[in-house]
């Protein structure tokens, strides 16, 4: 990460935003689907053990969604990584050209890596950097 404090708020927040959904939402599901589990098998005439088996299977099933959630957040968050780092190492590469000028290289420019956010600013950048050497 270069900038972590910019990329870590990034991923703690989609991190804590999809553990909140996933906790939310299977605490919920849970509720429900097992009230209703209740009320439909107290008045079966199913074996006890058959009762037991599909409560089994019931937090079997939710056990398994929370999971599948957990890695869908897992994977947005290391996206969002991605993107941030994208961004991150435009600003990096910006902040270093723009040092190596204060300290007296004029002649420094901003390059980016093609898929990198920010080209515009940098070629305004390196535009106004030419007619500041011109003059």
């Amino acid at each position: 990460m270069l900038y972590r404090g910019f990329q870590g708020r990034i991923v703690s927040f989609i991190l804590l935003a999809g553990f909140l959904c996933i906790g939310v939402t299977s605490y919920l599901c849970y509720a429900y689907v097992v009230d209703s589990y209740d009320f439909i098998l107290r008045r079966s005439s199913l074996p006890q053990e058959l009762i037991d088996a599909r409560y089994s299977d019931l937090f079997t099933f939710l056990v398994s969604m929370s999971l599948v959630n957990l890695l869908i957040v897992v994977v947005i968050a290391i996206w969002a990584l991605f993107i941030t780092h994208r961004a991150a190492g435009s600003v990096y590469h910006m902040n270093r050209v723009i040092d190596e000028i204060r300290s007296g290289d004029a002649a420094q420019r901003v390059h980016l890596r093609e898929k990198d956010e920010f080209q515009e600013l940098a070629r305004s950048f390196n535009a106004m950097m030419d007619e500041l050497q011109k003059k």
